[in-house]
């Protein structure tokens, strides 16, 4: 059995915790922790150049604060959801400064608020066995590799308390592939700690895979090698595309449930999650129904909840992972938001 002791949270939306006591509820129930869905996206925030919209990221922190939980920002640098402005930065110089400027804003505004960001997130090349593995950003093109150490440098300065994480995804299947994406990540933190680069974290998403296998072994082995280099080690959104699941609900719910635990308990042979996020609580409300639904046309049930709110077996193992972990028994970054000095920059209470 693996030890308890994980602080759990989920991925919310500013408009559902706005029309939905349900869902507010449901979160309270079940979260230690939570983060912004898509709020801090670079198309939310900064649909046009010139302004930052802080409206929905401003409303998750707010009922965070309300009711205790900690806050996880994501994401300050992804190369996917910008707004069509951003092809119009062509310099190395502009895209330093637009970077820059894009970082200092949004951590700035949230210091002492959010606690913990995803800094650079997908950042590995969807070919990652190729020269230095990294994605071909508009970041990387404009700037060099060294985007990523000056992303987490500028994060620093704007909040030194925060929590600073690089995510991707695939890191937990069997298979060459994802043996040589967890090598990428390994071997980009590796480097970043040697240059003394403030990264606290690697975050494993963990979009599970109804056709792909957990490698176990690799993954324990993955999370000692970053735990080694006194990084932390967080699951950041964790769902499970049931796409080849049998249609039966109970059998299917047991199988979604069974996938989360291999990788769960993979990680906690290797020292254990700092935290682990689901990307969504219900059902509903997740990506998959839209991006990878089922061939069968049935809904997808990728999350601790359905529909209805009603827990599923996934729910069971979320809470398997978890226990209500007091403030100064948490690790930095993730402490609970209640009693923290500051707030939002240029917000009232």
């Amino acid at each position: 059995m693996a030890p308890l002791g994980t602080p759990i949270g989920c991925a919310v939306q500013a408009s559902l915790l706005d029309q939905d006591a349900g869902y507010r509820r449901a979160i309270l129930r079940d979260c230690d922790l939570v983060v912004t869905e898509d709020a801090l996206k670079w198309d939310r925030l900064r649909p046009t150049r010139g302004a930052f919209d802080f409206t929905e990221g401003d409303a998750i922190v707010r009922f965070a604060r309300n009711v205790g939980l900690a806050v996880r920002g994501h994401a300050l640098v992804f190369h996917g959801q910008v707004p069509p402005w951003l092809d119009t930065v062509r310099s190395r110089a502009e895209a330093e400064a637009e970077l820059r400027k894009h970082i200092a804003n949004v951590v700035g505004h949230y210091r002492g608020a959010i606690t913990s960001w995803d800094v650079v997130n997908e950042f590995t090349d969807d070919a990652p066995e190729r020269g230095t593995g990294l994605r071909n950003t508009l970041w990387r093109r404009l700037i060099g590799d060294g985007y990523i150490e000056m992303s987490l440098r500028a994060a620093a300065q704007a909040d030194p308390a925060a929590q600073l994480l690089l995510s991707d995804y695939f890191l937990e299947f069997e298979g060459e592939h994802y043996d040589s994406r967890r090598a990428v990540m390994l071997r980009t933190v590796q480097g970043l700690v040697a240059r003394g680069v403030p990264l606290h974290g690697v975050g494993m998403q963990g979009h599970l895979y109804s056709d792909r296998v957990i490698d176990r072994a690799a993954v324990a082995r993955f999370v000692a090698e970053v735990r080694a280099l006194g990084l932390v080690v967080v699951v950041t959104e964790l769902d499970v595309i049931d796409q080849t699941f049998p249609a039966d609900l109970r059998q299917r719910d047991e199988l979604v449930a069974q996938q989360a635990f291999q990788l769960l308990d993979a990680i906690a042979e290797g020292g254990g999650a700092d935290a682990v996020l689901t990307w969504g609580l219900r059902d509903r409300d997740s990506w998959t129904r839209w991006h990878k639904p089922r061939l069968d046309g049935l809904p997808t049930r990728s999350l601790p909840l359905d529909d209805d709110l009603k827990p599923k077996p996934l729910h069971e193992v979320m809470q398997h992972f978890r226990r209500r972990v007091p403030t100064e028994g948490r690790s930095p970054g993730l402490g609970c938001s209640q009693g923290r000095a500051g707030g939002l920059a240029g917000t009232t209470p």
